[in-house]
């Protein structure tokens, strides 16, 4: 079971908020490495419903990856307005929730099938949320049939 040891998810906790010790480090992380390898991932906003199984535009990557070579991440403005993924959709930063990471050429139905949901109950979030709490929020399910498949791919990724 993941996270099953408390000391040690309190532990991974702190060193990760020492990694990033805001969202917009996180974020920025994330758009670097997504920029460099076009990995597949589905992102999650505040503002709509989440886009799946995309990659940040290769125009907007190359872009973003210039803009962070030569002038760091402090004059990213314009770049970090109209962030452009692959099937067309433009997001604001600020407007990203999670981007979630999908192995390319997708999840086979059978490890969407054998995901082991157990994991979704284990108390991972910032104030004591499940996974299944955190993916039904961000994901923006609207069934329970729905909730499973989003943790289903979750925890097959």
């Amino acid at each position: 079971m993941l996270f099953a040891d408390d000391q040690l998810k309190k532990k991974a906790r702190q060193e990760l908020n020492k990694i990033f010790p805001s969202r917009f480090d996180h974020l920025m992380f994330n758009l670097q490495h997504y920029a460099r390898t076009l990995q597949s991932f589905d992102v999650t906003f505040y503002n709509r419903e989440p886009i799946l199984d995309v990659t940040l535009d290769k125009g907007f990557a190359g872009e973003f990856s210039a803009a962070i070579a030569y002038q760091g991440t402090l004059r990213l403005g314009a770049p970090l307005k109209r962030i452009v993924f692959s099937d067309g959709t433009v997001a604001h930063a600020d407007d990203i929730w999670t981007i979630n990471y999908m192995p390319h050429g997708g999840i086979s139905i059978n490890l969407l099938e054998t995901a082991d949901l157990t994991d979704a109950e284990v108390r991972a979030g910032p104030n004591g949320e499940t996974i299944r709490e955190m993916l039904r929020e961000t994901y923006r399910c609207r069934s329970a049939a729905e909730e499973d498949y989003f943790i289903r791919r979750w925890i097959a990724s």
